[in-house]
């Protein structure tokens, strides 16, 4: 059609803002017309240790005592950024932040084997970009029967990857970032971001398989961790090592 790289990126990026907004607004509409309050703002729960107690502080600073029987958590999550990787979203990305990448990559490498990572590998190689996944597991389909998936139908996956083009790294992780500052990106230029890839647990890799690899972005999907740090939870709701 004529159109420039970057005012496609642009059109798909201000559609799935518009269709979230879209989403977001229906379900305060059906919350309404089901007779549900709805009040939006921070909740915690009181420092007396009460659990029958929230506290919800609006965005202007007004506070709201709300008062239940029963109350239910449901707050959603947020990726894990593990401490080693260099999060920017500029060059790399969790999945959440990639929603805000302001470019369309020609290559993306892609940490993870659930299925936000084949979610996001699938989308970004449909939009032309050469896609690495980068998976701990030496068998690709194993790592997707781990999070639940039928052994049939993870080989069928995992075939379908490959045959839509998507470079699959098996048994690897990443060592060692190398990303271009803001300065190094000039007249348009991207340098690459750089990967120093390693066997699972350390060690070198086997034969034929390149240590190093170059792409524009990095997304890291590699599990999620609950919103619940926020809460003031009381000492009777016992957390576990995952929050």
């Amino acid at each position: 059609m004529g159109l420039r790289e970057d005012s496609v990126w642009n059109e798909i990026l201000s559609s799935c803002v518009d269709m979230a907004s879209s989403n977001a607004q229906d379900v305060v509409r059906q919350l309404d017309m089901a007779g549900v309050e709805y009040m939006e703002g921070l909740a915690q729960f009181q420092d007396t240790g009460e659990t029958d107690t929230l506290v919800v502080t609006k965005e202007d600073g007004h506070m709201h005592k709300v008062f239940a029987d029963k109350i239910l958590l449901a707050t959603g999550s947020k990726p894990y950024q593990p401490p080693e990787i260099p999060f920017d979203g500029r060059r790399i990305f969790d999945s959440d932040s990639i929603n805000g990448m302001n470019f369309l990559p020609k290559s993306i490498a892609i940490t993870g084997s659930g299925i936000i990572s084949i979610e996001y590998a699938k989308i970004l190689r449909n939009l032309g970009a050469e896609v690495t996944l980068i998976i701990r597991d030496q068998v690709p389909r194993n790592a997707l029967m781990k999070i639940g998936l039928d052994k049939d139908v993870a080989a069928v996956l995992v075939a379908a990857l490959i045959r839509s083009g998507i470079t699959i790294i098996k048994g690897a992780q990443v060592k060692e970032f190398t990303v271009p500052s803001v300065e190094d990106e000039k007249n348009g230029i991207r340098p690459p971001v750089k990967l120093k890839l390693e066997a699972k647990g350390g060690g070198k890799l086997p034969t034929g398989v390149a240590d190093e690899l170059k792409c524009d972005v990095y997304m890291a999907a590699v599990g999620r961790a609950p919103n619940t740090q926020s809460l003031n939870l009381p000492d009777s709701i016992v957390m576990d090592e995952y929050g």
